[in-house]
């Protein structure tokens, strides 16, 4: 990406004992960030410590160097934010698969990668504001947006729905963890009926695939008595044009 694209706001960072408002710069990275961003990916997916959530290999050097996009978070000097996007072939060819497209549809897809916070920013709603500021670096020329999320990881599934994503599969994925399949058309949207919605607990593996095969999108997150469970609804049929008399 020749174009480096940037903004500025406030954030609350969260120390021992204190809040304090903190003037951060999000721009997408370039060639000299690489080892910053590479370090950074690390260090919060080891303290995230939990191998299920980040199984998938990711592509971050490659989207840096163009084939993708990443955009960084800035403040006090330092990385606190990290969020990628791929055009790789492997990953295009998996969304490809995944969303059931036609192979000609290759040059407008974007895979959404991945999304790190460091801890004492967390809470500022960054997954969402950088996949904006991410969504208005894509769109026109990239709109098929595919993603994957495991179904432990709540938090980042959450975030995605509310991006206006929809689960469209649920599969075994990346050595046999199991992943939902997220999608955003960001040139035709989707219209989901929410009224006889179904309601699928997120533990439930077996059954995922079963409501998704019977026409069903997942909309929402939501938290149950016996755990949180993907709210399932029909997709809008758009309404046929009146003949013309």
């Amino acid at each position: 990406m020749d174009t480096i694209r940037s903004m500025q706001f406030f954030l609350q960072k969260r120390g021992r004992g204190y809040v304090a408002s903190i003037l951060c710069n999000m721009r997408t990275l370039t060639k000299d960030d690489i080892g910053t961003a590479v370090e950074f990916h690390k260090r919060i997916t080891d303290e995230i410590g939990d191998a299920d959530f980040f199984a998938e290999d990711n592509t971050l050097v490659d989207s840096i160097k163009g084939a993708g996009a990443v955009v960084g978070i800035f403040a006090e000097d330092r990385l606190i934010a990290l969020r990628s996007i791929s055009y790789t072939d492997e990953f295009v060819d998996d969304a490809i698969e995944d969303l059931k497209l036609e192979d000609t549809e290759r040059t407008h897809v974007a895979v959404m990668d991945f999304c790190v916070t460091d801890s004492e920013y967390r809470g500022n709603n960054l997954q969402f504001v950088s996949y904006i500021f991410m969504e208005n670096i894509l769109y026109p020329y990239r709109y098929h947006l595919h993603t994957t999320v495991s179904p432990k990881n709540v938090f980042s599934l959450n975030n995605i729905l509310k991006c206006g994503f929809f689960t469209v599969g649920f599969k075994q994925k990346y050595g046999g963890h199991a992943r939902f399949v997220l999608y955003k058309n960001l040139r035709y949207p989707t219209c989901v009926e929410t009224k006889g919605h179904k309601e699928v607990l997120l533990r439930n593996y077996a059954y995922h695939p079963t409501v998704l095969d019977d026409g069903y999108v997942g909309y929402k997150v939501k938290h149950k008595a016996h755990g949180m469970a993907m709210l399932y609804g029909r997709p809008k049929q758009e309404e046929e044009a009146a003949p013309e008399e």
